[in-house]
């Protein structure tokens, strides 16, 4: 395949420095646009000098519009009203998307499906290769020891951030809950707090730390009567979900329309 052209929106944002830095460093990529709201700051500056690299002659801009000319495919770091927009742009515009963003609801997952007909979809709650390979692990794990044992997830992340548990924590819940024919939302435990009773045996249990610049930090308990099984992926730079994620656009571009995780980019050769 040759180079493909991306669009960034929310480019002036963490991730989207990364993801910028990265295309910018590689000869598989190109920027088609780079975005940000209109009343931020990074409005008009060249994209390469934001990216810490040298000047390439074309700025972030506050136009949506311009996301969806001559690029072959999106990728969405934003939120979720914000990512629902550009999934419809794309739908409307033949054009395939990578969507990392966490906190949408079950409506909105819906609604990505529907748009998935006629589009290639990468949909992760993380774009890191450890994490999907930890899902699987979690998934085997389960199968392997039953319901004989309590299964906890822990996350910590940075303090900004403003969704919890974390999607991360919550795709590994699902690994572990579809691994045992349930369904997540009938068994999982967010929050307990005071005389909330014994711990009940089929619960999947979510305990959540922020603090300080966390990237990510994941683990899965296995709990039993005199052993204890954990699994775990700690992130430390954030490039590696940016990679993650130009890979899968990488795949998508030239992809089938359909909807898709990161695990399934990577079996199929992505």
């Amino acid at each position: 395949m040759n180079k493909i052209s991306i669009s960034i929106p929310g480019s002036n944002g963490k991730m989207g420095k990364t993801l910028l830095g990265l295309i910018l460093e590689s000869s598989k990529y190109e920027i088609a646009s780079a975005t940000c709201l209109p009343n931020e700051d990074e409005v008009g500056i060249d994209i390469g000098l934001f990216a810490g690299k040298s000047k390439i002659n074309k700025e972030i801009n506050a136009e949506p519009s311009s996301m969806f000319q001559n690029a072959n495919v999106l990728i969405d770091f934003t939120a979720p009203d914000a990512t629902m927009f550009h999934a419809k742009e794309c739908y409307n515009n033949n054009m395939a998307i990578v969507i990392g963003t966490t906190g949408l609801n079950a409506d909105q997952e819906n609604e990505l499906r529907s748009f998935s007909k006629k589009i290639p979809i990468v949909y992760s709650a993380n774009f890191s290769i450890g994490v999907t390979l930890l899902s699987k692990l979690v998934s085997n794990a389960t199968k392997t020891l039953g319901f004989d044992w309590d299964i906890e997830v822990l996350e910590m992340h940075h303090k900004q951030k403003v969704d919890s548990p974390s999607g991360t924590a919550l795709l590994l819940g699902k690994s572990a809950a579809d691994a045992r024919q349930q369904e997540l939302s009938n068994v999982k435990s967010i929050s307990r707090d005071g005389l909330v009773g014994k711990r009940k045996s089929d619960e999947i249990g979510f305990a959540v730390l922020r603090g300080g610049d966390v990237v990510g930090e994941h683990s899965v308990l296995f709990c039993n009567s005199g052993e204890r099984i954990e699994l775990a992926h700690k992130a430390t730079d954030r490039s590696i979900f940016a990679s993650g994620a130009l890979r899968a656009s990488y795949w998508a571009a030239s992809a089938n329309p359909g909807f898709y995780s990161l695990a399934d980019v990577l079996e199929n050769g992505g």
